[in-house]
């Protein structure tokens, strides 16, 4: 899972959240995690379950594992934890713990509108109850979303290293779709060539394959993170590709537009360069409204309103989400007020943070839809991808 300087940066953050938020620990409990992933784990442990084991990180920065013995070695390799193992009961351990800690308030990972902080199961929180009422202990449980959304969202320098190494080697494969596109091309046939880059690299797509890259050719093509097709982009038209890859266990998201220039025409047209600016600057707008403290839906309304006074629909989606372990990693969303989205676009922006700014519009040219990968600082934000300023001509010719 994690390496141990991120899971010493990523703990350390925890207990500093903690210390603000009135709680004396956050407790994640897990088992048989190679089948239901705990999505805390990396964050908090480094390492999977194979037995039921908790992980108790308190306000007064102790850092506490308990597992089964099978499970301990790997979690003390790290040297991150005060690992209690046990044999026969996960009670006894975790009532030695209690005595020792004598937590009041501790923090749980269930969440109604966040899954990366869903991760307890209803099984186990009952189980958690039964082994509290056991104990001499009267302990009020709460979400923990509010941790996890911060000690998650907020990437450390190595997390962003990371990230960058993802955006980066994502942006050198859609570069060399450029150079090695061919005009008989299918839409499928662009994304083997992607796969195979990525297997020639030794790395996995961002999200599921078949739908990664999610290729668009034309106007014919099929919008969206539909598979890719037997479509070919026909001159004077463009081709959109929403692609990804996984780097050292963290994420990238972009898009972007190509333009199959036709034999003979040496500019892009003014229609094409219109439209295109329309959705570039459209994203700009979002970009300059992001910064730390403002909710997500304000970021939204800014890109979304700049389309639509020019004329153009509303896109039918948020403009962007956070990036991270995974491509959809949770907490705030930069998305309208609609009900489908629940709590996420209220949730405010905290430095640190990655996020994609996209959106789409469809024309006479096919479908331009740009995706930008972003980290709030401390007083904006800056481009972790380098900003499409125009469609990258295919020359034919």
């Amino acid at each position: 899972m994690s390496s141990s300087s991120i899971l010493a940066e990523k703990t350390d953050q925890a207990v500093a959240e903690l210390r603000d938020a009135e709680l004396d620990g956050w407790l994640t409990f897990a088992r048989e995690t190679h089948n239901l992933g705990e999505p805390c784990l990396p964050l908090v442990l480094g390492e999977g379950f194979v037995w039921p084991g908790m992980v108790l990180l308190t306000a007064t920065g102790r850092k506490i594992a308990i597992t089964e013995t099978h499970d301990a070695d790997n979690v003390r390799a790290h040297g991150v934890h005060e690992v209690y193992p046990y044999e026969s009961s996960l009670q006894s351990a975790f009532h030695e713990v209690l005595d020792e800690v004598e937590p009041k308030r501790l923090g749980l990972n269930y969440s109604k509108a966040n899954p990366t902080a869903d991760g307890l199961s209803l099984g186990l929180y009952e189980q958690l109850r039964e082994y509290i009422d056991a104990s001499d202990h009267r302990i009020e449980l709460v979400s923990a979303a509010p941790i996890v959304e911060s000690v998650r969202g907020r990437k450390s320098e190595t997390e962003t290293e990371r990230i960058q190494g993802a955006v980066d080697t994502a942006h050198g494969i859609l570069r060399e779709v450029q150079t090695e596109w061919r005009p008989e091309w299918t839409e499928a046939e662009t994304a083997a060539f992607v796969h195979e880059r990525v297997a020639d690299l030794g790395l996995v797509t961002s999200w599921d394959a078949e739908t990664c890259p999610a290729v668009t050719a034309g106007v014919e093509g099929e919008y969206g993170h539909a598979k890719p097709g037997d479509v070919t982009i026909p001159p004077g038209e463009v081709m959109r590709i929403d692609f990804g890859v996984i780097r050292e266990e963290y994420a990238s998201d972009m898009q972007r537009v190509y333009y199959h220039q036709p034999a003979g025409e040496t500019e892009i047209p003014d229609g094409l360069r219109s439209d295109f600016d329309d959705a570039r600057d459209a994203i700009r707008a979002g970009f300059d409204a992001l910064e730390p403290g403002v909710q997500g839906y304000e970021v939204d309304a800014a890109a979304r309103e700049y389309l639509t006074e020019r004329g153009w629909p509303e896109y039918q989606h948020g403009l962007g989400h956070q990036v991270g372990r995974y491509v959809h990693d949770g907490g705030t969303y930069l998305g309208p007020q609609w009900d489908r989205y629940g709590d996420a676009p209220y949730g405010e922006v905290r430095e640190g943070e990655v996020y994609t700014l996209e959106l789409g519009i469809q024309t006479d040219y096919g479908s331009i839809s740009l995706e930008e990968m972003v980290q709030v600082t401390a007083d904006g934000a800056r481009f972790m991808t380098e900003q499409q300023t125009d469609p990258w001509v295919l020359d034919a010719n």
